[in-house]
């Protein structure tokens, strides 16, 4: 009988266990994905990433946050999923959610952009708002803007690097981006017996900095530590009339645009050998006038300038000059500062000094939608002259 009661009471508790809602159903539970990489540590918003691993499921729906801030999947497969980085994303952890399940499947570090714009009257560099055209001023009686060639972001350094030419004692300046410490260090006297003219500074993918010498008609190489310069090349003709110049990552090259008067075209200095290739903008292009200004590229090394002549943006083909524009009557470019590309907006950015009401000009590479934006009063009290903007990416 004891058998027969502790069998039945066994059976009692077998079917309340399996009857109980609460319990477990091993069959329904999620199986999350095995994650076997995250394809980037670092991303810009707009930038796609790939999770590889394993057993995502194609039926089901995938959540994936940066930093709690919820990105969209462009692509599912059994083996990988792909998001693209929001624009409000920030640096941190990214999650995957599945059926209510979340897992940290790695990190990333979002890259923001900044561009700065050195103003000369209030001896000060200063980041620029993009939408409000409100400065965030940065240092203090900075000795710099007199006869500048330029200006970058040395990333390593995290410093906004000018070349100042200063007519007799060509020097550049370190401006540190967060604290405002400025170094000057001055171009040593043995590469100023040809001549102080220089032209034109930009700087590559590894943090190297150029600029053209044209006294010596090279191609120079700036060790920012010591300002010793490495010579690139021979009798290379540029530097009349510069409209700026971009380093071209595919093809390794320091490319500047000569506006040369009559004739304008890009000239092409390899940064390995020195070879030059010039390449002449078709007159085609030309009936209209020969007014260039700002040259810049974006991260995919597609080169733009702004064509003053017929108020219109142009990107520029490398190898034939051919140009295909963008927009039309684009108020822009009488005396403007140097344009940089703000990938995230997908915009031309251009700062137009104006002869004494500067605006920044943003100008849209799909569409030539363009909007022009007042630097507010309130910065201007000191003065309107400016100098040489930079970007940081």
């Amino acid at each position: 009988m004891k058998n027969i009661y502790l069998i039945a009471l066994l059976s009692v508790l077998i079917y309340s266990c399996s009857s109980d809602d609460s319990a477990p159903n091993i069959e329904t539970l999620t199986q999350l994905p095995t994650i076997e990489s995250v394809s980037t540590t670092t991303a810009t918003a707009g930038d796609i990433i790939t999770i590889t691993g394993k057993n995502f499921d194609p039926n089901k729906t995938y959540v994936v946050k940066f930093n709690e801030v919820e990105g969209t999947v462009t692509e599912l497969a059994p083996t990988f999923l792909k998001a693209q980085v929001p624009d409000e994303a920030t640096s941190g952890d990214i999650t995957l959610t599945v059926d209510g399940q979340t897992t940290v499947v790695g990190s990333i570090e979002i890259n923001t952009t900044d561009i700065f714009v050195f103003h000369s009257s209030a001896k000060k560099l200063a980041k620029i708002d993009v939408t409000t055209a409100n400065f965030t001023y940065i240092g203090e009686n900075i000795d710099y803007g007199t006869n500048t060639r330029g200006a970058v972001i040395h990333s390593t350094n995290n410093e906004y690097i000018g070349f100042e030419n200063d007519f007799t004692q060509p020097y550049i300046v370190r401006i540190n981006l967060e604290t405002g410490t400025t170094t000057n260090v001055s171009i040593p006297t043995s590469f100023l017996t040809v001549g102080t003219d220089f032209d034109d500074t930009a700087v590559d993918k590894d943090d190297n900095v150029y600029i053209f010498h044209n006294s010596a008609k090279k191609l120079a190489k700036i060790d920012v530590v010591t300002g010793n310069l490495t010579y690139l090349g021979e009798n290379i003709d540029y530097g009349a009339n510069t409209r700026g110049a971009i380093i071209h990552k595919q093809n390794n090259e320091y490319i500047g645009f000569e506006n040369d008067f009559t004739q304008p075209y890009l000239v092409r200095i390899n940064l390995e050998n020195g070879n030059v290739t010039n390449v002449s903008i078709p007159t085609s292009f030309l009936a209209d006038g020969i007014d260039f200004s700002d040259i810049t590229v974006d991260e995919n090394d597609n080169i733009y300038i702004f064509h003053d002549s017929v108020k219109k943006l142009a990107k520029i083909d490398v190898v034939t000059g051919n140009l295909t524009y963008i927009g039309e009557n684009i108020d822009y470019g009488r005396n403007s500062l140097g344009a940089v590309i703000h990938a995230q907006n997908n915009e031309y950015f251009g700062f137009e000094d104006n002869f004494g009401e500067p605006y920044t000009a943003r100008i849209n590479l799909d569409t030539g939608a363009v909007i022009n934006t007042p630097i507010p009063n309130s910065f201007l009290t000191v003065g309107k002259d400016f100098d040489d903007i930079a970007i940081k990416r």
